[in-house]
């Protein structure tokens, strides 16, 4: 006897999400992620949707997006980041034309420090710890704003209480000048000297 599986997905800090099915206050049927596993659960993803995971862990289940960022321009950024020593900090969530750069905070070092578990803890479990507990915040974001010559535009995110929100800091490039330029600066209070 063939039994059936509910969809499910664990996302980056370990919970466990479930694919409910429900119907609509006006008719048909709605599709969600819910942590409760009680109620009617999806045995399949609708056609034309897809399970997606937000670099801050949120799961949802949505259409299908067109792919208007290249992998290999995703791979470009992941490669440059990876320069730096400090690269786990970073995570890359590519939406729609834009490709966002996401900074770990640095509280999670100072919390988790103060852990007894921490301390004792292999180098995989701390990296695996960093990345359950960890918060990110957009920084730093490149705007594809020519597909035809692969041309971005550069923002960084400006934390001053009068603006909060995204600056435009350069000309439109290539992906490879933009990354080159300011990736480098991840982390780094020289990054906030661009506007």
């Amino acid at each position: 006897m063939r039994t059936s599986r509910p969809i499910t997905h664990t996302n980056r800090c370990g919970q466990t999400y479930f694919l409910r099915v429900g119907r609509k206050n006006g008719g048909g049927v709605q599709y969600y992620f819910s942590r409760n596993r009680d109620g009617s659960l999806a045995e399949s993803i609708p056609k034309g949707f897809e399970i997606y995971e937000s670099v801050r862990g949120q799961v949802f289940l949505r259409r299908e997006q067109p792919k208007l960022i290249q992998d290999s321009e995703k791979a470009l950024i992941k490669q440059e980041i990876e320069k730096k020593d400090s690269a786990n900090l970073y995570k890359i969530e590519v939406s729609g034309k834009t490709l966002t750069i996401f900074e770990c905070s640095s509280e999670i070092e100072k919390v988790l420090s103060f852990s007894p578990m921490f301390s004792v803890a292999t180098l995989a479990e701390k990296r695996e710890l960093r990345e359950r507990f960890a918060n990110y915040q957009a920084v730093l974001r490149f705007i594809l704003s020519d597909s035809g010559h692969r041309i971005f535009t550069p923002e960084r995110y400006c934390f001053r209480g009068s603006v909060d929100d995204w600056i435009t800091i350069g000309p439109s490039e290539s992906l490879e000048k933009i990354a080159a330029k300011y990736l480098q600066h991840l982390g780094l209070d020289s990054l906030y000297d661009f506007f």
